[in-house]
């Protein structure tokens, strides 16, 4: 079964590849906005330090 999730649909609307997620301004703010309640990628997440690593 091939599920999209909400981070695939956003990243096929903003037409950005992989390679360019860290660049998008766009992506960082539905990033900021979305990641309390849908899928972001984890290492996207710690690279714009929106990671919980502190939660200990």
């Amino acid at each position: 079964m091939n599920e999209t999730t909400s981070f695939d649909h956003i990243v096929a609307i903003l037409g950005i590849t992989p390679d360019r997620y860290k660049d998008s301004l766009p992506l960082k703010e539905w990033v900021r906005k979305n990641k309390d309640e849908k899928y972001v990628p984890p290492e996207l997440l710690k690279y714009w330090g929106f990671a919980e690593d502190d939660a200990a």
